[in-house]
């Protein structure tokens, strides 16, 4: 290769890596929660492209601030409903905003906890560097993310995990692990928590931590947590009923903006 094509080479690779790490990992997304966080009219969705429809003609609304439960029994549809809420699959038919803006992936105001999450066991990952993932999305994709320990500190000491940062995320209980992904929610700064049935894998101890923690009066976010017990559901502000593919308000707070006594 002669010299001038080795320079203008060089000169290109530059301007594109140079470029590449303002490409953002997440789209821009700074419209502010305008009273209702959460809002669906005759949203209708399948667990996946070609299955039976899970629910139809489902209209809600969600406020900002609120916590609400989810509730049905298994094979609901409430895992379908987390998903198209979090932009994992479309609507099969109907309108859905979350903070203003049909869902979509990426976004990095909104945190999807699974049932189950799980990590590939051939992939080292300590829980501090678990936590420290919530940045991410505030980051371009090849851009060097610059960590805060304090904010990662702070974070897994609201859930009792500190003392945990080194452990490796496959040695984690179930709880610690539901706990260690709350914390990175916490450190992206998520406006709305998705959360799919986080009660179930906790013990005593986990469980008290995680409700302290969602109930906090001085966090902010927005709660849709799913559950199958009934009475997961009695400190929640809002319940939703999902039962035969339709989806009823049972409770919504009437008379205050969301939270009851």
């Amino acid at each position: 290769m002669s010299s001038s094509r080795k320079h203008w080479h060089q000169m290109i690779s530059n301007a594109c890596f140079g470029l590449l790490p303002a490409i953002p990992y997440s789209s821009a997304d700074t419209v502010a929660c305008g009273g209702i966080a959460v809002s669906a009219k005759e949203l209708e969705a399948a667990a996946s492209p070609g299955s039976p429809i899970a629910f139809s003609q489902a209209t809600f609304e969600i406020p900002c601030g609120c916590r609400t439960a989810l509730i049905g029994a298994n094979g609901s549809g409430k895992s379908t409903l987390l998903k198209v809420l979090a932009g994992l699959i479309p609507q099969v038919a109907g309108e859905v905003n979350v903070l203003g803006a049909p869902p979509k992936l990426g976004r990095s105001r909104i945190a999807y906890l699974a049932q189950k999450p799980s990590f590939n066991a051939d992939v080292p990952l300590q829980l501090r560097r678990l936590v420290q993932m919530g940045t991410y999305p505030h980051h371009g994709w090849f851009e060097e993310c610059q960590h805060s320990d304090t904010a990662v500190d702070r974070a897994l000491e609201r859930l009792g995990l500190l003392e945990l940062s080194d452990r490796s995320v496959h040695s984690l209980s179930g709880g610690q692990l539901q706990r260690g992904l709350l914390a990175r929610a916490t450190v992206q700064g998520a406006e709305v928590l998705l959360l799919d049935e986080p009660f179930a894998a906790l013990d005593q101890t986990s469980r008290e931590i995680v409700e302290a923690f969602l109930f906090n009066t001085e966090n902010n976010f927005t709660v849709v947590m799913a559950t199958h017990d009934p009475a997961d559901s009695q400190r929640f502000d809002r319940i939703l009923e999902l039962k035969n593919g339709r989806l009823t308000t049972k409770h919504a707070c009437v008379g205050h903006d969301h939270r009851h006594a």
